[in-house]
């Protein structure tokens, strides 16, 4: 197993021991936030978008430098994933027409759908790295992970 494994092993025992009993989703958002921004030192952002409306995300919870505030659906990455249902792996951020930079600083970004009993998204989770081609196949299996606890605890 890989230093990447490992760091990511250690963080969903850590999200699943702090949260297991946890009700109140912005805990539990906040929590996840927290670990897993402070457990990769290329990350610079990672947060949650959650859709308060048919077209609006809103910011919250997150760790980081400010995000953007409000994101219509139809526009960046976090937008295209509440579109399409499925995570969004983009390794160049750069090059793509629709990203929005809420930092100059993003290079690359993943964004999880986080969904309710139906299967609707209610939330993504972003996140945002300072390094190009950073995200890989173990950041998807793990981040999926975690996105299914949160998921599990919401649809309790």
């Amino acid at each position: 197993m890989d230093m990447k494994e490992e760091k990511y092993n250690e963080l969903i025992r850590t999200t699943k021991t702090l949260t297991e009993d946890e009700t109140d989703l912005i805990s539990i958002l906040s929590t996840v936030c927290c670990e897993l921004y402070h457990a990769f030192d290329y990350l610079n952002w990672v947060g949650f978008y959650r859709l308060v409306d048919d077209n609006t995300l809103k910011v919250g919870p997150y760790q980081g430098s400010h995000g953007c505030l409000t994101i219509d659906i139809k526009r960046g990455v976090c937008g295209q994933c509440v579109r399409e249902n499925k995570y969004q792996l983009e390794n160049d951020v750069a090059s793509l027409p629709h990203h929005i930079a809420c930092s100059s600083d993003t290079q690359a970004e993943l964004v999880f759908p986080i969904r309710d009993k139906s299967n609707n998204v209610f939330a993504v989770l972003d996140v945002d790295s300072i390094k190009a081609d950073v995200f890989d196949a173990i950041d998807l299996k793990y981040i999926q992970t975690i996105c299914d606890h949160i998921e599990m605890l919401h649809n309790k």
